[in-house]
């Protein structure tokens, strides 16, 4: 298992690969769906912020360890995936 440390970097850097790609469609697109790129930055930031709380949240019995980041992991992959879709989506409309 990786370290906390590690971890809370793997959420920050799949954050700001939303925020990068959510600027490059605001520079591409300009104000054509801006209001709902600027939604979707704000759900990633605040995803990323309840990670790293879930993350820092201390798990008191160990066997449970293992399942709550895996659980925390999960999550995460998927929540990136659907809003990296959403923006990719706006360019269909």
């Amino acid at each position: 298992m990786a370290s906390r440390r590690d971890f809370k970097k793997d959420v920050n850097f799949l954050t700001n690969e939303i925020f990068m790609r959510s600027i490059i469609h605001l520079e591409f697109f300009g104000k054509r769906n801006s209001d709902e790129v600027y939604t979707i930055m704000n759900e990633a930031a605040d995803a990323r912020n309840n990670y790293i709380a879930r993350i820092n949240q201390k798990v008191e019995n160990k066997a449970n360890i293992k399942p709550h980041f895996k659980s925390i992991y999960d999550d995460l992959l998927k929540s990136t995936h659907d809003l990296l879709e959403k923006i990719d989506n706006l360019d269909i409309d």
